[in-house]
């Protein structure tokens, strides 16, 4: 299957499932929402050049860790939720490590800025968080680290990051029952789904050909090579 039959599946995926959540369809999500993550992980085996295999085991633990964190937060208790959160939590620190390897640069202003709006959405859900708190606090400021380094990669990673810390940042508000904007809930599977495609891209080529040499594109633009 060709890396645009890949990507092509994983949108279809996306889609189909944001129609169902906002539908509060449960049953179908079990195959639309489980897929997501095996279908990226086939994408970017496809669109990474071959050489580039071996540097792919961060990041794919980290969309290994995005499938447990789908599965998880299908099933209505809080033992499983517990559950998903570990499991993106463990994929935020393989997108970490997989990040500091391929080498990041920030200006001083920009961990700044993403800990203001760490702490925005903590005064926000403070309150209604309840048991939930600590491990919120704590996966909270993982996903933010995260975000902040992806932003210190490219640009389109960066995306990625901010997209995610936004779909997670809503669900956060529903659990608090924090209701902000109109149909928030709505946005959270649009969101995730583009930024896991948006933070797997730093390791695929663009548009899913061969990747350029090590050293050939800046690194503003081009996907890292670790």
């Amino acid at each position: 299957m060709s890396s645009r039959a890949l990507l092509t599946a994983y949108l279809t995926l996306g889609v189909v499932d944001t129609v169902l959540a906002a539908t509060d369809v449960a049953g179908p999500r079990w195959v639309t929402k489980s897929l997501l993550m095996p279908v990226l992980i086939a994408f970017v085996y496809q669109a990474v050049r071959p050489e580039a295999a071996a540097d792919l085991r961060l990041p794919i633990g980290a969309l290994v860790g995005g499938f447990v964190g789908d599965v998880g937060l299908l099933v209505d208790s809080r033992a499983a939720f517990m559950v998903g959160m570990a499991g993106f939590g463990v994929g935020h620190v393989c997108y970490l490590l997989a990040f500091r390897r391929a080498g990041i640069a920030l200006s001083r202003r920009l961990p700044a800025a993403y800990l203001l709006a760490w702490g925005a959405l903590i005064v926000l859900v403070w309150r209604g968080l309840g048991g939930l708190l600590v491990p919120v606090l704590g996966y909270s400021l993982l996903l933010t680290a995260m975000a902040v380094c992806a932003a210190g990669v490219s640009r389109r990673t960066g995306l990625g990051g901010v997209l995610f810390l936004g779909s997670d940042a809503v669900i956060a508000l529903g659990i608090a029952d924090v209701h902000v904007l109109p149909g928030q809930d709505a946005v959270v599977m649009p969101t995730y789904v583009a930024a896991q495609l948006l933070l797997a891209l730093t390791w695929a080529s663009w548009p899913f050909g061969r990747a350029k040499p090590n050293g050939a594109a800046d690194r503003r633009s081009a996907a890292p090579s670790g």
